[in-house]
């Protein structure tokens, strides 16, 4: 009976320096998922509290204001990770078979979205109004980036109902 004591001592002990607190029969505080809302005391003003687990939380703030809903974030935070490396500067001129760039955060392609076609004689975005100029010098703003993103999303969503679908992710449920 005396080995029982002992073990409950030490496992009491090393429950202790791993920082364990309160009652064992409790259950943990469930983390953040996705973006929790929370209001100040007079309800007046709202502030947003993105995921612990985000590659890119640096641009959370300004994707909201680009557009994007909370129940999106997850997923354009993986997009701009695997896309950029949440680099506004990247710009791929070289793995591209047909000899078109990716720019910026999201990697819009210029040959698909901002290039003249015979379909948009200025370009889709500029057709669209996220782009002011031809060309797609504008991409390399973070904001006009992921204005531009919200806009192939959308159109993509309703095309094909998978907004992701520019950026080969597929996902089941999500919001824009």
């Amino acid at each position: 009976m005396d080995w029982i004591v002992r073990l409950m001592a030490v496992a009491s002990a090393s429950l202790a320096v791993l920082g364990f607190r309160g009652d064992p029969l409790s259950t943990p505080e469930p983390k953040p998922y996705g973006w929790a809302r929370t209001w100040s005391a007079t309800a007046t003003t709202t502030t947003t509290t993105p995921p612990l687990n985000l590659h890119c939380p640096e641009w959370q703030a300004l994707a909201g204001e680009a557009g994007w809903h909370a129940d999106s974030m997850l997923t354009l935070d993986y997009v701009m990770w695997r896309e950029s490396r949440c680099q506004a500067s990247a710009h791929n001129k070289t793995l591209n078979a047909d000899g078109s760039t990716d720019i910026g955060l999201m990697q819009i392609n210029d040959r698909s979205w901002c290039l003249p076609t015979r379909w948009y004689p200025q370009g889709y975005l500029q057709a669209v109004g996220v782009l002011d100029n031809v060309g797609c010098a504008e991409l390399f703003d973070p904001l006009v980036n992921l204005k531009a993103a919200k806009a192939l999303y959308d159109y993509s969503e309703e095309a094909s109902q998978n907004g992701w679908r520019p950026w080969k992710v597929h996902v089941h449920a999500t919001a824009g």
